[in-house]
Order: C-alpha cells, then structure tokens, then sequence
C-alpha cells in the first residue's frame, strides 16, 4: 500500500477528501490527518509517507515551507497542495520546488484522482531502475531526521569533518581508518545525545541541535582530544554558522566543505579547529614580506648558517601558511618559487647552483600530504644548497684564504672593508665573512685590526709620529679605534706601550 497523510487547519476539507475517493481500492492508506504544519512534517520524518496532501497555508509551517525542508532532506515524498482561490499564484510559485500537483478548493473528485494518478507513476518510477543515485539522494541514507525535527526556536550547527592521512597510508588502509573514525564520532555523539553524525558523498557530516557555536566549538575540542586518545588519529573540523531551519542545513554543510582545503595545513593548528569567517592563521603576511623572506634565507644559506637557514625557512613557511589561504596549490607556488629565487641569486653572484628542474619539483611538493612534510622537503631542498656551496668551498680553501691574507697584507693602510675584499676574491659578501672566520679563527675586522697594529709596531718604537698619525698611516680612520684595538690586543694603550718600551721596560 502506498501510504499518505492530509493536513488542512480546517477538519471538514480533510474529511471531505477521505470521502471522495475509494482510497483502498486505489492502493492508497491514509495513516494520518493533522490540522498544523509542524505536526504534519513531524508525521513525513516519522512515519515516512509517499504522498502528502497539504493545505497551502496553515499554522506553524505552511505547506510551501514543509516542501522546502522535504527537499532539503533529500526526502522525495510526492506532495499534492491544496489552497483557496487568494493563494493560487502562491501555490503556483511553489510547484518550481517540485510539487506534483495543485488543487483549488473546494476539491473536484476527478481533478483529485488526476493529482493522485499523477503522484503514483512518479513514485513507481523512483522506487524501479530509474532510483536516484546515491549523490542526488544527498544527506538522506542513515539520518535521524527525527533528532533534527525542530522544536521552538530550534537552532542548528553543522560541521564538516576531516581526517589527517599519512602518506604511507594505501586506499585500503585509508578507508579502514575512515570507517573507524566515523564510527568513533557516531558513538561519541550518541552516548551525549548532542548531535548526529552521518556521510554525505563519503564526506563525515555531523549537525548539532540546540547549541550554540560557542558549546559546539568546545564539544568539538573535547572530540579532538579523545580521538586522539581512542584512535591515534588526528580530526580536522569547520564549524559552520548557526541556522534557523533544516532547509538550511545542506548549504551551510557546503560552506564548510569549501574551506575544507584547510586540512593541508592543519598541523599547523594547535587545536584544528575553524569556523567560516574566522582568519585562520594570524599575523601580517604579503608578497612583499615574502620577497624579504627569500633574500634572508638566500644570505644565510650563502653565509652556510645552518641554525639561521632553520630559523628563517620556518618564518617563509608561516608566511606561505597565511598568503595560501587553505589552498595547497597556492603553498606549492610560493616554495618553488623560493627555489627558483634560490637559484638565480646564486648564479647571479657566482655562487655554485643545483639547476632544479621546476615541473619536477613542483609535482613533490604535490605529492606532500601535509604543510609539515611539505615544509620539511622545502628545508631539504635549501640543505642541498648548503652542501653544494661548501662542497665548492673546500676545493679551494686554502688557495682563497691565502689570497685574502696577502691582499690584506698589502692594502692593510687602505679602506679596506669586506666587500671590497669579498669582490677581490670573487666571493659573494655574506659566505666570505663565514668563510673567513671559519679559516682564520676570528673575523675579518679583527683580522685586519690585527695586522695593522702589528704593522703600527715599529712606528711606536722608532719613530716621534704622534699616535693619531700612527693609526692614519697604518689604516685606522680613527684614533679611538686604533687604541681600542691596541688595548684589546696588548691590554695596554699605545701610548703607554711607547713609554714602557723606550724606559727599557718591555722586557721585565
């Protein structure tokens, strides 16, 4: 038997109905008649029937907004409205959301049995080879509507759920692990009777009832943290906003799903939970704080400071988290383009490059399954600069230290800065202050304050020069720092250096 309710505010309409046609003889079992429209939804989430025949305008909800929530609810009851003479434009309107049939009161028994007629091949049709397939039956297999039927002021919160994979984790393995964590969320939600949890397209849906999205994002942090415990797995929400109806509900479930992209970053998320609205990593971020983040990370591979090339890739990584705005493609761009930057910088000053292959690298930052490894493989990257650039070092170590010693030695009176050294040893600027340091055992300034003190020596001891034309000779731009540097080396000044040495002192 074909099963179907009738709902009209006024008794006699639904009474007249009853008795205009032989219902049973078409198949047909009225199982119940309601004067409101919440009561009659509640009767087609509960009972289920094929056919609805409602009145277009009643109390509580009217019969177009029952149809709504039907459709919302991938519900394909077959509904026939019937309304007076003032509501026919109305009724019309509504036969665009998929309404069957409309009748004019008072009902006429033949254009009764056409609508009903009508309403029979449709629903032979869905239940036959023609069903829907399980995409346009969406939000429908496996759900309470009953949890969800709303009460006064009933408020919803739906929430997109996601699971963070492993790249070692098969198709098999992922979806034994789905299933567990679907599973996990179902039990969770009803042992605290919260909320539903259900699949939409092999998506995990939940909806929370009666809550606000402050209680919702508290309750989803609690799931966070025992998943965590129970499963060992790690759960991506977003938390949509709050609506006022189940006809709502798929769409603000879209929403959701489309900042779903966020699950590429998540480990980047103390707690991974987000909401629609919400800028998700905070801070400044722009192209131009990018460009500066590359230059940084180029003069500290350059300068081989591996603590320092860390430090900074992990500053370009916070900035690529906030430029990408939970799209993984965009984060893949911003890394092989710091690449890229990496090695025309190199070229350009004559440093030893990699020659990546761009197309290559870009398809295993793709391959990453999360910002983390992808961060991780980026950092990997940089670290081959740094052993290709000392690998180059080495080879001509001692032959570059030596020029650089015997350049000094000769200019020592001059400006003699360390780009102007750097450029004579065809060098780039911030690898030859590491270079230096790390052949001679001190840094360049102290080096060449070194020699030229020690060329200032004999000045002091032989000659009446004044101690300002001393440190102008021998290089120093300023007496304050010819005696600073003195005194660093001797811990004495000069003068008192000149007045111990010619009183015959020095040796005692």
């Amino acid at each position: 038997m074909i099963r179907m309710i009738l709902a009209d505010d006024e008794p006699v309409i639904t009474r007249g109905i009853r008795k205009l046609l032989d219902w049973e003889r078409l198949g047909i079992e009225i199982i119940g008649e309601y004067e409101d429209g919440k009561r009659a939804l509640e009767a087609i989430v509960s009972k289920k029937p094929e056919i609805a025949l409602l009145d277009i305008s009643m109390p509580g909800m009217t019969g177009v907004e029952i149809l709504k929530e039907c459709r919302a609810m991938g519900s394909r009851i077959s509904i026939i409205f019937v309304s007076g003479f003032q509501d026919f434009e109305y009724a019309k309107a509504a036969l665009e959301y998929g309404a069957r049939a409309y009748l004019l009161k008072p009902v006429i028994r033949e254009e009764l049995l056409a609508a009903v007629e009508k309403s029979i091949p449709a629903l032979r049709r869905e239940d036959g080879a023609g069903k829907a397939a399980p995409e346009e039956a969406a939000m429908e297999g496996g759900i309470d509507y009953g949890f969800l039927m709303e009460e006064e002021n009933t408020r919803y919160v739906p929430v997109y759920a996601d699971i963070m994979y492993k790249k070692e984790e098969n198709g098999q393995m992922k979806k034994l692990i789905h299933f567990s964590i679907f599973s996990f969320l179902e039990e969770y939600l009803n042992e605290t009777g919260q909320g539903i949890a259900f699949l939409k397209n092999e998506r995990i849906a939940m909806v929370f009832k009666g809550l606000s999205r402050e209680e919702v994002k508290e309750i989803l942090e609690d799931m966070w943290e025992k998943s965590l415990e129970t499963t060992g797995r790690r759960i991506f929400f977003v938390l949509g906003d709050e609506v006022g109806t189940m006809s709502g509900i798929p769409e603000m479930f879209q929403r959701c799903r489309e900042r779903g992209g966020y699950l590429f970053f998540a480990d980047r998320l103390p707690l991974p939970v987000i909401g629609l609205h919400e800028q998700v990593f905070s801070g400044r971020g722009n192209s131009e704080l990018l460009t500066q983040t590359r230059q940084r990370l180029f003069e500290a591979v350059a300068a081989q400071n591996e603590t320092l090339v860390k430090e900074t890739c992990r500053q370009y990584g916070t900035l690529v988290c906030r430029l990408s705005e939970g799209k993984k493609e965009d984060a893949c761009f911003y890394f092989c383009t710091a690449v890229r930057f990496m090695e025309e910088k190199c070229i350009a000053v004559g440093l030893p490059g990699r020659s990546p292959e761009m197309k290559e690298l870009l398809e295993k930052n793709r391959e990453c399954m999360s910002f983390g490894e992808m961060e991780d493989f980026f950092e990997r990257e940089l670290e081959q600069y740094l052993g290709v650039i000392r690998a180059a070092a080495v080879s001509q170590d001692k032959k570059d230290i030596l020029r650089a010693k015997e350049y000094i030695e000769k200019h020592y009176m001059e400006n003699l800065s360390l780009n102007v050294l750097a450029e004579e040893i065809h060098m780039n600027p911030y690898y030859f202050s590491s270079f230096f340091k790390k052949s001679t055992g001190e840094n360049f300034k102290d080096y060449v304050n070194r020699i030229r003190v020690r060329h200032a020596l004999p000045l002091l001891i032989s000659t009446d020069m004044k101690t300002y034309e001393i440190a102008e000779k021998v290089g120093f731009g300023e007496v304050r720092i010819f005696n600073a540097a003195f005194q660093k080396i001797y811990q004495e000044t000069p003068g008192s250096y000149r007045r111990r040495v010619s009183s015959g002192s020095e040796g005692e």
